[in-house]
């Protein structure tokens, strides 16, 4: 099991890292638009050929969740950009990271059930330590834009609903026909809500496909095959909760590269993060024993 947990928060970490490449994308000179096209295309690419080397038989069961997982990758992207250009980027990934608690309540509601204390204590740390983390506290503006706070809310339920159709798809089917088919879907509607004259802008320089190689590593080859792998088998609510791994990597990245002021708050919202994660993992580390105990 632990090797599944390993995977959903790699993903997490990977997704964690795109703000930090995407400002210094715009720092060059770049627009949202081509950056965007840049992932999906360059990542579209390379799972293609990582799908033509494997040389699997295409499975088609539970296509239907891969088509809805696809769409709701695009629809963070397209959502989430947006948000960030109408509201600070510490409310964007506050708004964004409310998947946690949403998440939660989808999966509450197909399994008909309330979540356990545990996980219902877990994630309230998530949430305290995600208000904390993002930097809001002491910030002195109050008013923002509306529609940037809608969009925000829109990108945290769809990155809920990928994670929970992700818990939904076959594990027989392989997880790179799974990510190639997604990104497939997800690179389609990106590059409509955009158009496509933000490939060509540019001239597709060499700096430009740099970008798009490293954004659709860590955006869309990474965390699509890792969540693939994981989440079927930690389930819908784990692998939400482990995907929250995304802030602090995103708080430690801007800290590192981008020599951006992270105050003693926002590391403690870090901190309290890693515990929720944390007391998520506990039943899997007794399980873990009471396996070597019974071997």
């Amino acid at each position: 099991m632990w090797k599944y947990v390993l995977f959903v928060l790699a993903a997490g970490c990977s997704l964690g890292s795109l703000s930090t490449i995407t400002k210094i994308g715009m720092t060059r000179g770049f627009s949202v638009g081509e950056l965007l096209a840049g992932q999906f295309v360059i990542g579209w690419l390379i799972l293609l050929v990582l799908l033509l080397i494997s040389k699997q038989k295409p499975s088609f069961k539970g296509a239907e969740f891969l088509l809805i997982g696809g769409a709701m990758i695009g629809c963070v992207s397209i959502f989430y950009t947006l948000s960030v250009s109408k509201l600070p980027a510490s409310i964007a990934v506050l708004l964004l990271f409310q998947f946690t608690w949403i998440g939660l309540v989808i999966d509450s509601l197909y399994q008909k059930k309330w979540p356990d204390l545990k996980t219902f204590f877990s994630v309230s740390i998530l949430l305290i330590g995600t208000v904390l983390a993002s930097g809001i506290i002491g910030s002195e503006k109050s008013a923002y834009d509306p529609l940037g706070i809608v969009l925000g809310l829109l990108s945290a339920i769809c990155f809920a609903m990928y994670i929970f159709i992700m818990g939904k798809t076959s594990v027989e089917v392989p997880a790179i026909q799974k990510s190639f088919f997604m990104v497939t879907i997800a690179g389609v509607l990106v590059l409509t809500t955009f158009s496509p004259e933000s490939l060509l802008h540019g001239g597709l320089s060499l700096e430009w496909t740099l970008f798009g190689f490293f954004l659709a590593i860590l955006g869309n080859i990474f965390p699509v095959l890792f969540m693939a792998i994981g989440v079927p088998k930690v389930g819908a609510s784990m692998g939400t909760i482990l995907s929250s791994s995304e802030l602090p990597a995103a708080v430690f990245l801007s800290a590192v590269v981008l020599h951006e002021a992270i105050y003693l708050v926002q590391w403690a919202g870090v901190f309290l993060i890693l515990v929720g994660i944390s007391i998520s993992q506990l039943e899997v580390l007794g399980e873990n024993k009471r396996k070597k105990k019974a071997a």
